[in-house]
């Protein structure tokens, strides 16, 4: 009888598993950024987060988004605004405010669901304006 009270749970726990991505899983980002209504060099960013191998959305985040220009070390730097959760399970936005257009890496700082910091390079002020996605990396911070 004992044994039956314990492994109903672990089933049930086994069944939720696979709706999210593992908290030890490396982070994918898409990031999309497109420009704020009446606000020269100011973006909203939708960002769409998932389990590298798995792709499940990880969801319960907490992480800010800074940017930097790769082109220009240390001389613009965007500070670090907190990303909020969007309605979507894994979808995340963030308002970013750029100094100038051109490339820029976007720095996504994680501090939950575990320390981590996924790089974005992309392109902002073209023709119409909108971030381009260009190139991606991926590090973890100390």
């Amino acid at each position: 009888m004992i044994d039956r009270f314990l492994v109903v749970p672990a089933v049930a726990g086994l069944v939720l598993l696979p709706a999210l991505a593992d908290a030890d899983e490396r982070k994918a980002a898409e990031v999309e950024c497109t420009p704020a209504e009446h606000r020269t060099l100011t973006y909203d960013c939708m960002i769409a987060l998932k389990g590298r191998k798995s792709g499940m959305p990880i969801v319960d985040a907490e992480f800010t988004v800074g940017a930097d220009m790769p082109s220009m070390p240390g001389a613009h730097n965007v500070r670090p605004v907190p990303a909020e959760p969007h309605d979507t399970p894994g979808m995340y936005r963030a308002r970013i405010e750029l100094e100038m257009t051109g490339e820029w890496n976007l720095k996504l700082d994680f501090t939950k669901p575990d320390r981590d910091r996924v790089n974005k390079k992309l392109h902002f002020g073209g023709m119409d304006g909108h971030g381009e996605h260009d190139h991606t990396s991926h590090g973890h911070t100390e």
